[in-house]
């Protein structure tokens, strides 16, 4: 089964602190589990940290696969994930290719699930 990895980002906002951002990242990554292998995205190694390793607020990456029905479950799953958190925007990243989704109404749904099918498939090759 081909597999493409995915980088997927919320936009904070106006008073998120970090422990919101926080929560709602583990929140998304556990969303996203049933699409795929979810992995936090690691910051650059600080010097000052003395080896403990942050982690990215607001993205993660999910490794899923190129198959239709995987790709609509990652859209339904963004597009909950948007509708209990209104007012914020994801971005789906695939190799060059970039997305922005913004609280999409059924019809833009499906039209929606065909531009990352598209975007997946373009970012495999």
């Amino acid at each position: 089964m081909s597999q493409v990895r995915v980088e997927v980002a919320f936009t904070p906002l106006t008073g998120d602190d970090d422990f919101v951002l926080d929560q709602l990242t583990e929140e998304l990554a556990g969303d996203l589990r049933e699409v795929g292998e979810v992995r936090r995205i690691p910051l650059a190694p600080d010097p000052a940290s003395k080896g403990i390793a942050e982690l990215a607020l607001a993205a993660v990456t999910v490794l899923t696969s190129v198959d239709p029905s995987y790709v609509q479950s990652l859209v339904d799953v963004i597009v909950a994930f948007l509708q209990r958190h209104t007012g914020r925007r994801i971005q789906l990243r695939v190799g060059d290719v970039e997305l922005t989704i913004d609280q999409p109404t059924r019809g833009e749904t499906a039209e929606l699930i065909e531009t990352v099918r598209v975007a997946i498939e373009a970012g495999h090759r």
